[in-house]
């Protein structure tokens, strides 16, 4: 399985009405003060009390993060905002806007890392396998969030999901959509940062079908994400379908009315290459770089990234297609 799932991982902030701002942890550094201030008070309801209203307030809407367009500054911002939920979620284990935020920023940040690794190459192969086999860790963390959170709002989700998926996402409704969506793309970005793991084949359809309910209950959610996510899952899953892959890319058009640099690139790299088809490849690659990154702030991380991507995809033309002319590659 080569593909990738690329920055569909991002959306409109990192938020939703159940929370999710990882920006706004790092903005709001106060927060950590109360929580400490908390625990040396002393007694459990209190703590969780504090932190039940200090969550609300970190985890609520917000642009702080996804807004930025410097990718290396949020790398190196997001272990604190991170570390600060888990501390939280150990005084308060079922707060949903934590256990959100969670999920998607343990997927973020093994995203960045897994990018990272790609772009290392072979001169640093060693390195770039460590820094994947973190970020399938990362990975995998997040989803095991996304499914606390999932838990937390329907007792028994996770061992049912496993039984009988079906019954398990019939119980779920719209306010569930964004942890099923992160709990899904964590669970398919293990699998994208080691494609050797068979156990992690074996559960991908359970990815699948969590981003599937997505599409049911919320086919525009955060822009056509759940469509730029099955771009890359229907053309690189055993027995997948590239025709469609490309019925999600336009869909996924349609729903991110030109604010979406992703699907371009994810169209390019899971099924132009495979097919071989350079002039296409091309065109989507252009289409990815003339994104105007500014022009919507909730995708502008989102598309910086992609616009780096589709850079770096771009001066590999040589060695992605047989028929590359040389000549004409970019340097």
């Amino acid at each position: 399985m080569s593909v990738h799932y690329w920055p569909f991982f991002f959306g409109k902030g990192m938020a939703s009405k159940n929370g999710g701002g990882i920006g706004n942890a790092i903005s709001r550094r106060w927060a950590a003060v109360v929580v400490i201030l908390a625990v040396t008070l002393g007694g459990c309801s209190v703590q969780k009390l504090a932190v039940d209203v200090v969550g609300d307030a970190m985890t609520g809407d917000g642009t702080a993060f996804t807004g930025d367009d410097d990718p290396e500054l949020i790398r190196e911002a997001l272990p604190f905002g991170l570390k600060t939920y888990e501390g939280m979620l150990e005084v308060s284990p079922q707060h949903p806007g934590l256990l959100l935020a969670s999920a998607r920023g343990f997927t973020v940040y093994a995203y960045l890392l897994q990018r990272e690794a790609d772009e290392l190459g072979e001169a640093r192969l060693n390195e770039a396998r460590k820094m994947r086999a973190r970020a399938r860790k990362l990975y995998l963390r997040g989803r095991d969030y996304g499914l606390r959170g999932l838990e937390a709002a329907h007792s028994g989700f996770a061992a049912l999901l496993r039984t009988d998926r079906a019954k398990a996402l019939a119980q779920t409704t719209r306010d569930d959509v964004a942890l099923l969506y992160w709990t899904g793309a964590a669970w398919a970005g293990a699998l994208s940062a080691r494609k050797d793991d068979l156990n992690l084949m074996a559960e991908l359809p359970l990815a699948g079908a969590l981003v599937a309910r997505v599409l049911a209950l919320d086919e525009g959610f955060e822009d056509g994400a759940a469509h730029d996510f099955f771009v890359s899952y229907e053309a690189g899953r055993p027995g997948g379908s590239k025709q469609k892959a490309r019925a999600h890319y336009e869909k996924a058009r349609a729903f991110a009315k030109g604010r979406r640099a992703s699907i371009h690139v994810n169209l390019a790299e899971a099924v132009s290459v495979p097919e071989q088809k350079l002039a296409e490849f091309k065109a989507l690659i252009a289409k990815a770089k003339a994104q105007d990154v500014n022009a919507y702030k909730p995708l502008r991380l989102s598309n910086v990234l992609a616009r780096q991507r589709a850079r770096w995809l771009e001066r590999r033309i040589p060695d992605l297609f047989v028929d590359a002319n040389v000549a004409e590659s970019p340097q």
